[in-house]
């Protein structure tokens, strides 16, 4: 932690008082490494505060202007004081266990009880005040998603709380609008997606932002159970895959879990239409989510059931070039998940493993090609082929393009010298 109260102490040469504060200091207590640390400045000119320390650019965008920068070799984010002390300032925020700050000289300031929260792997209001929630309603979700990514209690007063206020105020949380929405179920999503969306469940949040999901519940899979029975299962099985293995597509992979079974007609999520597609996409636009993360969702639902029969490499190379490397190893990866979800991976698990061979040998040897042309896609370029064959612009450039990308794809074009023969041979 010494870096870290280096640069209190060099932003205090400059007469202002500075302390770590919020999910910086909760996360040295829980033992993890902050990449970027969050300062309190008792100063209301963040513009001074830059230039007597000469680092770091103010964003004036949102309630609270930020000083964001590096000093001392240490991202860091800093805030002015939010009222007359450090304590006040730490009144304002959700939790107790974000309501801790560290001073200069290594010195606790722990009004509320965070640290003893911590221990104890409780959440509690800061100062069991419900106008915290009153003030900003999507700290409900907050809480929740720490609830969940962290296995934490959530503190009896502060449950009762929460549960009043969403039954008095239905009207403010169909207020929120579902971009904000988005930006929590995301982080909420990221580590925990069962535990999270359970933890939604039981408070009764999805209809404020998963409106489908309801339906779910009411829909019949003929097996004893429900359509939102296989969501849950789904997540459950994603949950656990995220602890065991490093998913490229981490957003994708749990929207395309959480979305997949919207608008299905029954319990088995490959039975999706243009209706269904179109209540998922409008979600993930509400939610603000980037499009191509949207892109992935679709890569992934698009293709993951064309898994349960044997796939040719060549089929995997058109894939790949359709979509991308990552968004269709994903949905291989997802396909397992959805056999594990509703008890077909028995039936299919040769074939998903010998599918997973034949795209790894695809992707290996498209990876290739970065390796000897030190980053491109291609061995030849169109303008290439183009010069090599004497040709204009025009569709047969494109059509050889795609034609040589399969040849790498397969096997039958691994260097330079094997593409320009390959060409060749197509122009013969």
């Amino acid at each position: 932690m010494r870096n870290y109260l280096d640069v209190l102490k060099k932003i205090e040469e400059t007469g202002a008082k500075a302390w770590l504060v919020g999910d910086t200091v909760r996360m040295i207590e829980m033992g993890i490494q902050p990449e970027t640390i969050t300062l309190a400045i008792d100063s209301d000119d963040m513009y001074a505060v830059s230039q007597a320390i000469g680092a770091g650019t103010v964003d004036a965008r949102g309630p609270f202007p930020a000083l964001r920068g590096e000093l001392l070799g240490v991202p860091f984010r800093a805030f002015s004081l939010r009222g007359e002390t450090i304590e006040e300032d730490l009144s304002h925020r959700d939790l107790s266990i974000e309501a801790i700050a560290i001073r200069s000289d290594g010195g606790m300031v722990d009004p509320f009880g965070g640290r003893f929260d911590i221990r104890n792997s409780v959440l509690r209001l800061t100062g069991d005040n419900v106008e915290l929630i009153e003030a900003d309603p999507l700290r409900i979700l907050r809480m929740l998603r720490f609830a969940a990514e962290f296995e934490m209690d959530i503190f009896w007063k502060t449950d009762a709380d929460v549960r009043k206020f969403l039954d008095a105020h239905a009207d403010r949380m169909n207020g929120i609008p579902q971009e904000r929405w988005g930006r929590e179920i995301m982080k909420g999503l990221t580590r925990r997606p069962y535990k999270f969306i359970a933890m939604c469940d039981d408070y009764g949040l999805l209809p404020f932002f998963l409106k489908d999901f309801e339906d779910m519940k009411k829909a019949p899979d003929g097996k004893g159970g429900n359509t939102f029975d296989h969501v849950m299962n789904l997540l459950g099985v994603i949950e656990a895959r995220l602890d065991t293995n490093k998913i490229i597509q981490n957003d994708a992979f749990v929207l395309a879990g959480l979305l997949g079974y919207v608008g299905v007609k029954n319990a088995e999520i490959s039975n999706r239409d243009k209706t269904s597609d179109r209540a998922i996409s409008d979600y993930m636009t509400g939610w603000n989510i980037t499009a191509e993360t949207i892109d992935n969702v679709t890569a992934i639902l698009d293709n993951y059931k064309h898994f349960y029969a044997p796939v040719s490499e060549e089929t995997f190379c058109r894939h790949v070039l359709n979509y991308s490397r990552d968004a269709i190893l994903v949905a291989l990866q997802f396909a397992k998940c959805v056999a594990i979800a509703e008890g077909t991976l028995d039936e299919y698990r040769d074939v998903l493993e010998n599918n997973t061979w034949n795209l790894r040998q695809v992707l290996r040897r498209f990876n290739t090609v970065e390796l000897q042309t030190e980053g491109s896609t291609r061995y030849l370029t169109g303008r290439e082929i183009m010069s090599l064959l004497h040709m204009k612009p025009g569709k047969r450039v494109g059509e050889l393009l795609e034609g040589l990308d399969l040849a790498v794809g397969v096997g039958k074009v691994g260097s330079r010298a094997a593409a320009e023969k390959w060409l060749k041979a197509q122009s013969a």
